[in-house]
């Protein structure tokens, strides 16, 4: 007995699934490489972004303890190097209580939103230290730091690199800075 006489079979276009299945493929594949491209990006991003913030961390711990190192000794003067961030373009020491003045008075408005905080130093541009722009540096002597009608006194950095003259003279109680 031959059923297959009774039983007509619908052809289907095999070769045609076979192409549609196959560009499927590729094209789910191209959108799972541009995902964990997008993604591989993001991290990249968040991971140099995190190094920066890190990089002023440091560059604070690592002044403050100099200037405190300068505080506790009699006599001393030598120039401090930091890195920080390159997209950092000044760091400036401000005496928040007296009127802004001098090249960088253009930075009033924003300097004058600290006037109830306990700050003499903070990073230019604000919005590139990292949402922590302002920041209290015990031991210097600000009013000697700004005397010369400048406030804020501002030191420039060089491609992610400063460098401070620190100093203090026999007998003076504060710790003084200079551009170096």
């Amino acid at each position: 007995m031959n059923m297959k006489k009774g039983i007509k079979f619908k052809r289907f276009n095999i070769r045609g699934q076979q192409i549609l299945g196959l560009s499927f493929g590729v094209i789910f594949s191209i959108f799972l490489i541009i995902f964990f491209i997008v993604i591989a990006f993001i991290v990249i991003k968040n991971f140099l972004q995190v190094q920066n913030c890190t990089r002023i961390g440091l560059f604070l711990e690592k002044f403050k303890a100099d200037v405190k190192k300068t505080w506790n000794s009699q006599i001393d003067s030598h120039v401090f190097r930091g890195d920080l961030p390159s997209k950092i373009e000044y760091v400036c020491f401000v005496d928040i209580t007296e009127s802004v003045e001098g090249e960088f008075d253009y930075m009033e408005n924003t300097v004058s939103l600290y006037k109830d905080k306990d700050v003499n130093l903070f990073f230019y541009p604000f919005s590139s230290a990292c949402e922590m722009p302002f920041h209290n540096i015990p031991h210097l002597d600000i009013d000697f730091i700004i005397a010369f009608n400048e406030n804020p006194f501002c030191i420039e950095v060089n491609k992610g690199t400063i460098f401070i003259t620190v100093e203090k003279d026999l007998n003076e109680p504060l710790v003084n800075i200079y551009r170096a």
